[in-house]
């Protein structure tokens, strides 16, 4: 194991990286400060190789783990840093040992007398340690449902299934033999109780994910909803073993030590006392900026003299509250009611109009310059601009999709792909059109010939949030490049898929995802949630907004670190790309339709299902800003 630890650090700590983390390390101790390791394992079989193995490269001889000295974490940050949480005493701590009259017994009632002991030596005034009678589901769900806990522990059997790629735990069934309770269902009990800050699962394999994709292990789905810490088994595990571990791992957060170095030196009391490589079993998956994720409530400093003679600040807007909105706008259309709107080169504006006809309009001059209209005058329900100002795209309700010729207000292509879909999009240069066609993505050429057909493989609750009236895909755009297709699925997973229709990359969400916007480094997301999400391309969450209304319409500026957000109600708002602080700039009279902002970003363009088309002033801390 030891040589394979050797094989692990030099895969990682190559080179520049191994100097910059020797820097780290160095600076660390010169400051007294502690260090963590953050593991991002991402890409095939990478979750299941063991990194806690690795050896310490600052060992002369390459003798001793990294993980025992210095906390070694798998980070899965998806959203914002969740911070630590005010914590109003009694920690409350809740425990459940699941013992199925079909599975081997474990020693629970030694693990939760120790517990019990650990936490509440000093006083059970801090620390209300409660065990269930029960061990089924409900009695579960029951009791999180019914009270606020911080910490879950769980002794139980577990494991992952191969067949179905999903971790589970064991619980007991009404009859009393063991019930497999998968991970997505732990995962949407777990987000019901959102004050929950650490989950321990004394499970066997509770770590284990499937080879392809690290958040179908049972822990990293309770990180994914919500939990910031959760301590899971990466491998069967002896009940010795097991109580070593959570024995000094409850002692030392008892102290107040922060839970990654918990975890470290508990690893050090398995090594030492039981001289197993088990220590390296317990994998923490950290979903925090910090580890300290519990935060003592104190009383507030007391103001001094001097700030009690000065007025009070202006406190900053917080996000979900933005101040009132401005009256400065102008109209530049007023036409029949509309169901999209898509600006395009040049300041030209697209309307799909309910009465059959696209219409486009020089936004920067206001005025009608082009009305096309099919022979059956179906409803055009979405629309989408080549990047040459002559040409447009519109999708219909009887499934045809138009490429129209401005110059003649003709059809140029018309392609019939059937009514299941109704995103389409262009590559930047032109020379592809991408549709969603039911639970597919198909790419034309200019010449309306299909040259892809990408089946798009949602996971097993990919229909769950969809209604019989709306598709399995939801928008669709080309990745920057123009190699990649992305699109938001009914599963709440948002894919970019590769030509051959493999995904190269998720982003995950709790509900499907409504509305997204691309840039060549960043992706906003619309959920259904009521939040909006930007992420890197690499899928890293960067910042998420409060829950609220869900967001129809997102557009990112062109000259300014600003996006617009249009919510199903009205609300229009402005929003900066680094922090998501709020300006909110209009409400609408009726639904949105589309927005966008003019190019040299002039203003910001927003369209009414009533028919309003508006140019909207930007807040002035867009003008401030230095580009």
């Amino acid at each position: 194991m030891r040589e394979f630890g050797k094989l692990l650090t030099g895969t990682i700590l190559q080179n520049q990286i191994f100097a910059q983390f020797d820097r780290c390390r160095s600076r660390a101790k010169e400051q007294g400060k502690s260090l963590r390791v953050l593991l991002r394992p991402d890409g095939p079989q990478v979750s299941r190789i063991p990194w806690e193995y690795m050896v310490d490269p600052a060992d002369p001889a390459r003798a001793d783990y990294l993980a025992l000295r210095v906390p070694v974490v798998r980070d899965l940050r998806l959203m914002d840093p969740i911070s630590p949480m005010p914590l109003a005493l009694p920690l409350r701590v809740l425990g459940i040992s699941a013992l199925p009259d079909d599975l081997p017994p474990l020693e629970a009632q030694q693990e939760r007398e120790r517990i019990a002991e650990v936490l509440q030596q000093d006083s059970s005034e801090k620390v209300d340690v409660h065990w269930l009678p029960g061990d089924r589901w409900k009695d579960l769900a029951r009791a999180l449902g019914g009270g606020t806990w911080h910490v879950l522990h769980c002794v139980c059997h577990g494991g992952f299934d191969e067949e179905g790629d999903e971790g589970y735990i064991q619980l007991s069934g009404d009859d009393g033999s063991a019930m497999r309770f998968h991970a997505r269902d732990f995962r949407r009990l777990i987000e019901r109780s959102p004050q929950l800050r650490l989950v321990v699962l004394n499970a066997c394999e509770s770590a284990v994910s499937g080879s392809q994709n690290v958040f179908t292990s049972t822990a990293a789905s309770l990180v994914e909803a919500g939990v910031p810490a959760v301590v899971a088994m990466q491998y069967e595990i002896t009940d010795r073993a097991a109580f070593t571990f959570a024995s000094a791992f409850y002692e030392w957060l008892a102290e107040g030590v922060p839970v990654d170095r918990a975890v470290t030196l508990a690893r050090d009391e398995v090594k030492v006392r039981l001289g197993s490589l088990e220590w390296a079993t317990p994998v923490l998956f950290l979903a925090s900026e910090t580890a300290q994720i519990f935060a003592s409530q104190s009383a507030p400093p007391q103001p001094s003299d001097e700030s009690r003679t000065k007025p009070p600040p202006t406190p900053p807007t917080p996000p979900g509250e933005p101040p009132e909105p401005p009256a400065t706008s102008r109209l530049i259309a007023r036409t029949s009611p509309c169901g999209h709107m898509a600006l395009g080169p040049a300041n030209l504006l697209a309307v799909a109009g309910e009465d059959g006809v696209v219409r486009v309009f020089d936004a920067a001059r206001a005025e009608l310059v082009a009305q096309c209209m099919p022979v059956q005058r179906e409803e055009p329900v979405r629309l989408a601009w080549s990047p040459w100002r002559r040409h447009v795209a519109s999708r219909h309700k009887d499934g045809t999709v138009v490429i129209w010729d401005l110059q003649t207000e003709l059809p140029a292509r018309v392609i019939s792909v059937g009514d299941h879909g109704a995103a389409l999009a262009f590559s930047s240069d032109g020379h592809w059109l991408a549709l969603t066609v039911e639970n597919r993505v198909q790419v034309y050429d200019p010449r309306g010939a299909r040259v892809r057909d990408l089946a798009v493989v949602p996971l097993r609750e990919a229909q769950a949030w969809s209604s019989g009236e709306e598709a399995p895909l939801g928008p669709l755009s080309f990745a920057p490049g123009d190699r990649c297709v992305v699109v938001a699925c009914g599963d709440g997973v948002v894919r970019q898929l590769n030509v051959h229709g493999l995904a190269v990359m998720t982003w995950r969400h709790p509900q499907p995802v409504r509305s997204f916007a691309v840039t060549a480094e960043l992706l906003a997301t619309g959920c259904m949630d009521g939040r909006v999400r930007v992420w890197s391309w690499q899928g890293r969450l960067l910042w998420r907004t409060h829950p609220g209304v869900a967001a129809h319409h997102l557009a990112f500026a062109d000259e300014y670190s600003a996006m617009a957000v249009a919510h199903q109600g009205g609300e229009v708002a402005v929003r900066d790309v680094h922090t998501g602080a709020p300006s909110l700039v209009t409400r609408l009279a009726s639904r949105p339709v589309g927005l966008a902002f003019l190019e040299g970003d002039e203003g910001l363009l927003t369209a009414s299902h009533e028919g309003s088309i508006e140019c909207w002033e930007l807040p002035d801390w867009l003008a401030e800003e230095e580009v």
